[in-house]
Parts: C-alpha cells; sequence; structure tokens
C-alpha cells in the first residue's frame, strides 16, 4: 500500500486494530482519533495549531464539561417542578399534572427501551461477524467502524435515559407528598371538585389581571361566567382583598390561598352557582359514575 494510501486508512486502521474501542461497553471514539488522522490531520487550524492538536484539546473539553449532564441532564429541577410546574391552587389538579408528565416521560422511557434493546441486537450481530476468523479485511473495518458508533450511541443515550428516570422518581415523590392534601379519590370525586378546580384557576388569573390593569380581562371574564359566577361582583370583592394585600405584612402567599380557597368554597358550596349554571344550559347538574373509573387511587398507607 503506498504512502499516500496509508495515511488516508489511517483512521479506519486505528479503529480495526484498537480492540477496546471494539468491545468495551461504555465507549466514546475521542474526535482526535477520528478528525486528526487521515488525511486532514496535519493541516492548519485556529490558533496555530494543527487541526490533530485542536481536535486533542476539544477531547479534554468535552470531558471536562460533560460531567455537567450528571446534573442537568432531565427535564426540570425539583424545585421547578414544585415551584413552576406544579403550582396550581387546586391539589386534584396537581395530581392531573402529575399524570401527564408521568405518562409523557413513560412514552419517552419505552421508546428508548426499545430501541436500546434493538441497539443491542445489532451490536451482538456485528460481534458475531468480527469472531469470523476468515473476514476480509474491509469489512472488519466497516464492522468496527459500525460497532463503534453504536456503542457511543448506546452510552450517550444513557445520559438521557437516566434524566427521565430522575424526573420520574422526583415526581413520584411529589405524588406521595401531595397525597396529604388530597388522597382516596375516585374519578368521580375528582369531576365533582371541577368546579371549584376551575373557579379556583380563574380567580388567580383575575386578582393577576386586577393587580395588573385594574380589571379583568374579557377572558377571565368569560372563564368566571363559565363556571357560573358573577364577574361583575368578582370585580369588586378583588378590589377590597388587593386593598388588603397591600397592607398586610405578610411577604408570603397564605393571604391568597386563604382568600381564594374560602371564595370559592362559599360560592360553589353555599350559592351553587355551578348548578345554576348548569340548569340555564340545559345539562344535567349530576355526574354519571357509568362513565368513570370507579376505583379509589392516591391510597394512605394503613396505618
Amino acid at each position: 500500500m503506498s504512502e499516500k494510501n496509508e495515511t488516508q486508512v489511517a483512521v479506519f486502521e486505528e479503529i480495526r486494530k484498537n480492540t477496546d474501542i471494539a468491545t468495551q461497553e461504555q465507549l466514546s471514539v475521542p474526535m482526535s482519533l477520528v478528525f486528526g488522522h487521515g488525511t486532514v490531520g496535519d493541516i492548519a487550524s485556529f490558533g496555530g495549531n494543527t487541526l490533530l492538536e485542536n481536535t486533542k484539546k476539544v477531547d479534554v473539553a468535552l470531558q471536562n464539561v460533560g460531567e455537567l449532564q450528571n446534573i442537568w441532564n432531565h427535564s426540570h429541577s425539583q424545585w421547578d417542578w414544585k415551584h413552576i410546574n406544579l403550582s396550581y391552587h387546586s391539589p386534584y389538579k396537581n395530581m392531573r399534572q402529575i399524570a401527564g408528565e408521568i405518562s409523557a416521560k413513560k412514552a419517552a422511557l419505552n421508546e428508548a427501551k426499545w430501541k436500546h434493546v434493538k441497539t443491542e441486537v445489532k451490536i451482538k450481530k456485528l460481534e458475531e461477524k468480527l469472531s469470523d476468523p476468515n473476514i476480509e479485511y474491509w469489512d472488519e473495518v466497516d464492522i468496527k467502524i459500525k460497532l463503534a458508533q453504536k456503542k457511543e450511541q448506546l452510552a450517550e443515550g444513557m445520559s438521557y435515559i437516566e434524566g427521565a428516570m430522575k424526573d420520574v422518581l422526583a415526581l413520584n415523590d411529589m405524588y406521595e407528598q401531595l397525597k396529604s392534601k388530597v388522597s382516596g379519590f375516585s374519578e368521580a370525586d375528582f369531576e365533582k371538585e371541577e368546579s371549584k378546580n376551575h373557579l379556583k384557576r380563574s380567580l388567580v388569573q383575575c386578582i393577576r389581571d386586577m393587580r395588573q390593569s385594574g380589571t379583568i380581562t374579557k377572558g377571565e371574564q368569560e372563564y368566571l361566567e363559565q363556571v357560573g359566577v358573577n364577574p361583575s361582583k368578582i370585580i369588586m370583592l378583588l378590589r377590597d382583598y388587593l386593598k388588603s394585600e397591600i397592607e398586610t405584612d405578610s411577604w408570603d402567599t397564605t393571604m391568597l390561598f386563604n382568600f381564594v380557597d374560602k371564595l370559592v368554597d362559599e360560592l360553589i358550596d353555599d350559592h351553587g352557582v355551578d348548578v345554576t349554571r348548569m340548569k340555564l344550559m340545559g345539562f344535567d347538574t349530576d355526574f354519571n359514575d357509568e362513565y368513570s373509573y370507579g376505583n379509589k387511587i392516591a391510597l394512605l398507607p394503613d396505618v
């Protein structure tokens, strides 16, 4: 083989000969092994270095920064989940949010699971081909390159899989914690709480509107009406509440939660605004148990 041809196939020869790259379980082929060899390794690059010198620096940098993925390889921090993503005033709505998030994570993990299995099978098939003592030189090169790529993809994919696992475990913890607020409920129980769930959300959004502009937006007025509440009366109540909110010595949101919970209980339990709304619309106010899952979930452990 000529000197020129030897240079061109140097990277393939490195992979072919390097048994560690071909066989190790956790693998990352260095950038310098690819971009620093063959026909381009000695070309001038940035900083007065050759491409080989710069790719070696990149390998070191990627390894150094790579440890960050151990922390930031998932969707949200536990703080984000609790303060931002699960910030409904209704624990039922937070339960529903957890259910949705878990469903998405489960789907992602299932997809990754079967992709992992298929990749493992491909790796085994490639390894079997390599065991043939009569394998041709270029066939061996092709197979080992494919094998190296598959194993690197497998190793890199684990970071995202572990990130999804972190989210699932964190959400499971929060699910257990939420049982202190709401537990042992069925789909019918959730349906019966929906008027309060939506009214709480609407009121909180109305309060934000009032803080910003002194009135409630058209969209929030419609939301209140959909629950069955008179928006004009809410505007008057919120003006008084905001005056008290400004005058309070407290810096936390306890006052907000107490005000919303008390007002919602009064409007739904005492005035039955949601029931009146359904009657005006011509709908039955009763929930039909035949179309729901009747078993109780989110049960507390027996003490």
